[in-house]
């Protein structure tokens, strides 16, 4: 029992500084300081890019016209549905 208790803190060790030392190596490398300059730069980008226009307010009659109310369940319907999607009553 001991034994197998000492093999895991002895993993435990083995793998804590395994992933540090490839943590270090990933955090020091080229490609990484590469990431970071492009990172810095997409946010200054961001930063001094104009901000959109909201968007224009949208006209929903159209869309309100082609949909009725279910007279079962107030589900919103399509005009030319036959039946109720959700409740399943004839609309004709």
């Amino acid at each position: 029992m001991i034994v197998v208790v000492f093999w895991f803190i002895g993993m435990f060790i083995f793998f804590f500084i395994l992933y540090n030392v490839i943590q270090h190596a990933l955090n020091t490398s080229e490609m990484a300081k590469d990431l970071s300059e492009i990172k810095q730069l997409l946010r200054e980008q961001a930063a001094s890019r104009p901000t959109p226009p909201p968007p224009a307010p949208r006209d929903f009659e159209d869309i309100r016209e082609a949909y009725d109310r279910c007279p079962g369940c107030g589900h919103a319907v399509q005009a030319h549905h036959p039946v109720c999607p959700e409740c399943g009553l004839s609309l004709t």
